[in-house]
């Protein structure tokens, strides 16, 4: 007699393979259950997989998003120390690709009161970090002009003239002063003008020697440390004679300097020590080597940066064609550039 048990075990197997056990039946339970174990797999694959790309994607955005700040910490910072009398609104950004994105500026000269478009600012950051501009040429417009002959160079957007500064102890073949072609513009003419001294000053001397209405928005520091670089070049031509290639002037894109705060001009040189500061604290920043360069030369043998160490070389002055007439009886500045003019009734 069968044991209770073993009818128990009886029916489970009748149950699981049915009342036929031949092979047949026991191959098709096999191959159900590998379908099962392979849809199951799939399942997981697919998750571990949905997983992974969403960890990556925010991983991804996350880089991004912090590179994008980096890129945008090194382009406004160091606009303050360059660019004269250019103004930024804020970035906008044009889209990222998977390894690179786009910032955009928009950008503006304020010339008494009145706004004036001025070239953009578009530069990429990657996903590895850096700072760069697009690539391609980035010259500006350089034409002959018609009354000295000599070089002048515009914005590439606007058309607008790009000011040129002459450092006093260079010596040039040519040196530019527009003050004659200022007193030619209608007096009411809004104009911006580029000065360039005979010598260093302090910034508060050079306040001192400012006529009255003319404005006074940005310092040119000298920041010099090699003035090799802007004294032109000698080559030897085919003929075994020696040629120089003249020393050209500064554009505005070129120098560092400060804005004076016309609220309160005595924090205007702080404000420039401290963006040095800030700068030598960004290590991994795109112009590290540069802030440490102009900290070190302005130093000197001190151990700390001061406002006492910072002399100036020329500025960015502003006011109307009439009141840039004044400038003509002084004989503190070496040059004279025009910048953007602007027609107050326009």
């Amino acid at each position: 007699m069968k044991d209770y048990k073993e009818d128990e075990k009886e029916r489970e197997l009748n149950d699981l393979f049915g009342k036929d056990s031949s092979g047949a039946s026991f191959e098709k339970i096999v191959k159900k259950a590998k379908r099962k174990t392979i849809v199951r797999n799939i399942l997981i694959s697919l998750l571990v997989m949905i997983v992974l790309i969403v960890a990556l994607g925010f991983s991804w955005l996350s880089m991004m998003r912090a590179n994008q700040e980096k890129a945008m910490r090194d382009v406004e910072l160091f606009s303050h120390i360059t660019r004269p009398n250019v103004e930024e609104l804020g970035f906008q950004s044009l889209g990222n690709g998977l390894f690179e994105g786009i910032l955009y500026y928009n950008r503006y000269k304020e010339i008494e009161g009145i706004p004036v478009d001025w070239s953009q600012e578009v530069v990429t950051y990657s996903l590895f970090g850096g700072v760069s501009k697009l690539l391609g040429d980035h010259t500006p417009i350089q034409l002959t002009d018609r009354n000295d002959g000599m070089t002048r160079y515009f914005d590439r957007e606007t058309k607008q003239r790009i000011m040129e500064f002459y450092h006093p102890l260079i010596q040039y073949d040519f040196i530019r002063n527009d003050v004659a072609k200022v007193k030619e513009l209608p007096k009411e003419t809004l104009v911006e003008l580029a000065l360039s001294f005979n010598k260093k000053y302090t910034p508060e001397e050079v306040r001192k020697l400012m006529p009255d209405g003319v404005t006074v928005k940005w310092f040119w520091v000298d920041t010099y440390s090699n003035l090799d670089m802007l004294k032109g070049e000698e080559f030897e031509t085919e003929a075994g004679e020696i040629e120089k290639i003249p020393a050209v002037p500064e554009l505005a894109n070129d120098i560092y300097g400060f804005e004076e705060f016309q609220e309160d001009p005595s924090l205007s040189k702080e404000r420039f020590i401290e963006d040095i500061k800030a700068g030598l604290h960004v290590r991994e920043g795109k112009y590290f080597s540069e802030y440490q360069r102009i900290n070190n030369y302005l130093m000197g043998d001190s151990t700390e940066l001061s406002s006492d160490q910072i002399y100036i070389l020329g500025v960015v002055v502003t006011g109307t064609a009439e009141e840039m007439k004044e400038l003509e009886k002084l004989e503190f500045f070496r040059s004279a550039v025009l910048g953007v003019t602007v027609d107050p009734n326009e």
